[in-house]
């Protein structure tokens, strides 16, 4: 781990690195060093390039986006990479691991679930003020690193797929899901049928994904850009709905306790309209209710999918987990509509 460090920093002391945070997909830790007779804090990241297959990509866009922000009157904090002592925002070890370094920002918190209006407001202000600052950023200088990411008519058809390519026993357990699916599936033809304009969308606004001081409770930092490519603005919006008013945990197998909370959806809907109310256009603003519902259909169609093919793509603890996370979506989706 030091001679990856060293590919960073030109340190004296290496005070501690200790792993950091509850992420699923990166091994993120925290490096305390001496450099320059100062002791600093930054975030080491190894970056998963399973998940991530390009990932100079991933990072170029993350720097175009620091560079696009440092030069605006923008109030967050950036997470700006920090280039290696070659020039290089990625340094690939031995093994074929890349590892990144970010800012570690003191005296900050995350929160894995919404739990106050006031807390999905502040969220959603944080989120509409990235896209905002965004806003005049040239799309067509960002890459697409994960292609068809909220591609609701792609998505539909790799449902179709899953259906006719289904293992039998599954396909006959998960009927009722499919059906309803089925019967709600024009709502990616009508999406896709605006023709929305493309913007740079975070793609993954769950609160988990900001930074909150420990103090004041507001916003710091947005964070996670590895999604960071162009998109509509339903995405980014629609994410925030399915991830923040879900009363219940996405794994939750009990579906009374599923339930849409318009307090947090009324929050959310002011928070982000606060920031991006002006920029958005006649038509987002026409379907923006459809947000939560289109992204929250297309998740349970992925989970869905998955089960008929026999957990192929997402990390399973039981065999019907899938399945319970696809009828769990769609608990909420029909609460949505």
């Amino acid at each position: 781990m030091q001679s990856i460090i060293h590919q960073f920093f030109d340190y004296q002391q290496l005070i501690s690195l200790d792993a950091f945070g509850t992420g699923h997909i990166n091994d993120t830790y925290r490096l305390e060093i001496v450099e320059a007779d100062k002791p600093q804090t930054w975030l080491l990241q190894r970056l998963n390039h399973h998940v991530f297959r390009q990932p100079e990509a991933v990072m170029q866009n993350i720097h175009l986006v620091a560079q696009h922000l440092t030069s605006l009157p923008y109030e967050l904090k950036i997470l700006a990479p920090r280039p290696t002592s070659s020039g290089h925002w990625l340094h690939q070890d031995d093994t074929g691991n890349y590892w990144r370094v970010f800012p570690f920002f003191e005296n900050t918190k995350t929160y894995e679930r919404v739990e106050t209006p006031t807390q999905a407001h502040e969220a959603a202000r944080a989120f509409g003020a990235f896209a905002k600052a965004l806003n005049r950023l040239d799309t067509s200088q960002l890459q697409v690193t994960i292609p068809h990411f909220h591609d609701g008519e792609k998505r539909l058809a790799d449902f179709h797929a899953a259906i006719k390519n289904a293992i039998p026993e599954r396909l006959t357990e998960a009927q009722q899901e499919v059906d309803i699916i089925l019967h709600h599936q024009l709502i990616f033809k009508k999406i896709a049928d605006l023709n929305l304009p493309k913007r740079a969308i975070h793609h993954d606004t769950k609160i988990n994904n900001l930074l909150f001081d420990e103090k004041t409770d507001k916003a710091v930092c947005v964070i996670d850009l590895d999604t960071v490519m162009p998109g509509i603005i339903l995405s980014d919006f629609g994410d925030l709905v399915r991830t923040a008013t879900n009363l219940a945990d996405e794994d939750e197998s009990d579906l009374s306790k599923i339930q849409f909370r318009k307090k947090i959806y009324d929050a959310l809907v002011e928070g982000f309209l606060s920031e991006m109310g002006e920029l958005i256009t006649p038509e987002e603003n026409t379907v923006l209710p459809l947000a939560g519902p289109w992204l929250t259909l297309m998740q349970a169609i992925r989970f869905i999918g998955d089960f008929l093919l026999g957990d192929v793509y997402y990390k399973v603890k039981y065999p019907q987990h899938n399945l319970v996370r696809g009828r769990n979506q769609l608990a909420l989706f029909e609460q949505m509509i």
